[in-house]
């Protein structure tokens, strides 16, 4: 198969991450799923966003790579760069990782949000999350 899709396997969040530099292992420390707040408009504080990308084939590290967080309407409310680890070449088959420097974003309201990874301004793939405010009384 010469043109398989290419496509995030996974999108993980994260509070910071760690590179050992002499094996190249990624270490995410405090991985979450969802951002929990007692109030609204809550202001998140910086995390990552790492996504592992299959069959991206030849070098992507002159291509731009964007995460975008949108709200439930698509309005982009936050964007960052993310850096492929390594060379930035990339051999068929293999999982790049490419970690995404996001920085505080306010959420005005619950909801369900996205995150969504292009390159060149095309999307990849994407990953919904759930910003949760107190329980109603």
């Amino acid at each position: 198969m010469d043109s398989e899709p290419v496509f995030p396997s996974a999108i993980i969040f994260s509070d910071e991450k760690i590179r050992d530099q002499e094996t190249g292992k990624l270490t995410l420390v405090g991985v979450f799923h969802c951002i929990k707040t007692a109030k609204f408009p809550f202001t998140a504080p910086a995390f990552y966003a790492t996504a592992f990308v299959t069959n991206i084939k030849g070098g992507i590290k002159q291509r731009p790579v964007i995460m975008n967080i949108e709200d439930s309407t698509g309005k982009v409310i936050a964007s960052a760069t993310g850096h492929i680890a390594g060379s930035g070449i990339i051999a068929a088959g293999e999982v790049a990782e490419i970690s995404f420097p996001l920085p505080p974003i306010v959420f005005n309201a619950a909801g369900r949000y996205k995150a969504v990874v292009l390159v060149d301004k095309e999307a990849l793939g994407s990953r919904g999350f759930d910003v949760t405010g107190p329980a109603p009384r």
